[in-house]
């Protein structure tokens, strides 16, 4: 049981250039999408618009020179989208960061409550 009075959280978001950056939203939506097949479906599960949706899919395949989803059109039944071996690496090596920061955080954490306690 954990009776700590404070509660660390951390956010890590990868900034890609001036523009893009690479955070939990759009792991979510990557991870949902991987899930389901489907940017409607994947929207739907996160709760995010279908609009947003796109938009962030669009924003991811921007990010790298090779895309990290690829959609194909079709409707119901014959469309699909999956994320590539490049959306497959960076999510598995974006979850691999940030546990090791939040293991950081953990065994640090003892010692903010040490310095906050003492103000």
């Amino acid at each position: 049981m954990n009776n700590s009075k404070y509660n660390i959280e951390i956010k890590l978001k990868v900034q890609v250039g001036t523009k893009s950056q690479f955070g939990p939203g759009k792991v979510f939506l990557m991870e949902a999408i991987q899930e389901t097949g489907s940017i409607s479906a994947a929207a739907k599960k996160i709760g995010m618009s279908y609009r947003k949706a796109w938009k962030l899919v669009n924003d991811l395949n921007l990010i790298s020179k090779n895309k990290m989803v690829y959609t194909s059109i079709g409707g119901k039944g014959h469309g699909g989208t999956k994320l590539t071996s490049t959306g497959k690496a960076f999510i598995d090596l974006y979850r691999r960061m940030e546990k090791k920061i939040l293991v950081t955080v953990k065994n640090e954490k003892y010692k903010l409550e040490k310095i906050i306690s003492n103000l």
